[in-house]
């Protein structure tokens, strides 16, 4: 079939006008910025489908459906059967042909290879090439229950703007150990421990934002880390990771607030650092169990 030349910003959109096919589920950022999508669940139909000019790369997961699937790159077959739980790479900027025999459901996540470049130039250990050599139907469990990942905490209203961070910074740096131009798996991580006196100075940094936005990034700098490697380093030393921590600080806080004052649930989320209330709710009885509002009637009776 005939493929649209100009590029879209949206990757579902290009993917979608190229596979005659609307997302069931789109995930939008941490923040919510409208135009800012993280991934999306795809029901498919039977199609062929010349995929071209899509401005970012996409890591598909095969959730359910038919396994006939044929994936071809430069004229030349690379896969011609998927496996249910596997994941493949749609490239960005290299046109790919996609022949689907029979009705299937996929996860999308949508990796800017802008910002895998910059995940490379900072990555610790053995240089790697940003760009990402093509794999189709691959058996790797940690890539699947990282995209997996990204749609629970969707689901579960608690993907804000760290637990974002978080879950690409690990799908990105998986991807350049493993998928890389240079392929530098086989070297084992470096093993690196936070001292006492930066962890000090993370958790009072973290105290004084609990109100507002809190970044990995800004996180690892002050630990003078690369992004994964201080989500390594800071899991080992606090048994969580900074989202989790991060999570429990703003829950305890919260209970605080419920308990002691007569602000209304969405001030109380906004004084914690929660998108709205909603997402506040979510974390909340995830967590405690039970919604803000029950939590403090229970409290005060």
């Amino acid at each position: 079939m005939p493929a649209p030349t100009a590029h879209a910003s949206d990757p579902a959109e290009r993917i979608g006008a190229l596979a005659h096919a609307e997302p069931d589920l789109r995930v939008s950022a941490g923040d919510g910025t409208p135009g800012e999508l993280l991934g999306a669940v795809w029901s498919h139909t039977p199609v062929v489908a010349e995929v071209v000019g899509l401005n970012r790369h996409a890591i598909v997961l095969h959730l359910s459906g038919s396994t006939l699937v044929e994936k071809w790159c430069d004229g030349r077959l690379v896969g011609h059967r998927s496996r249910i739980g596997s994941v493949s790479l749609v490239p960005a900027e290299v046109p790919s042909r996609w022949v689907l025999s029979g009705h299937s459901r996929v996860a999308h996540v949508y990796v800017d290879p802008q910002r895998l470049a910059l995940a490379a130039a900072r990555r610790d250990g053995p240089p790697c090439a940003p760009c990402l050599t093509d794999f189709f139907a691959e058996p790797d469990e940690v890539l699947a229950s990282l995209v997996r990942l990204v749609f629970t905490n969707a689901q579960a209203g608690t993907l804000d703007g760290l637990a974002q961070d978080e879950v690409m910074a690990q799908l990105e740096c998986h991807l350049l150990r493993c998928y890389a131009g240079a392929h530098p798996s086989a070297a084992a991580p470096a093993r690196v421990t936070l001292t006492a006196a930066t962890l000090r100075r993370l958790f009072e940094h973290i105290e004084a934002r609990l109100g507002g936005e809190l970044h990995l990034a800004d996180l690892a700098a002050l630990a003078r880390l690369s992004d994964d490697h201080f989500l390594r380093a800071f899991k080992a030393a606090v048994g969580q990771t900074p989202h989790q921590y991060v999570l429990a600080r703003r829950i305890a806080h919260t209970q605080g607030l419920l308990e002691r004052s007569a602000l209304p649930i969405a001030a109380v989320a906004q004084a914690a650092g929660f998108r709205g209330a909603s997402h506040f709710a979510a974390a909340f009885r995830q967590r405690v169990g039970t919604s803000p509002s029950e939590w403090r009637a229970q409290r005060r009776h």
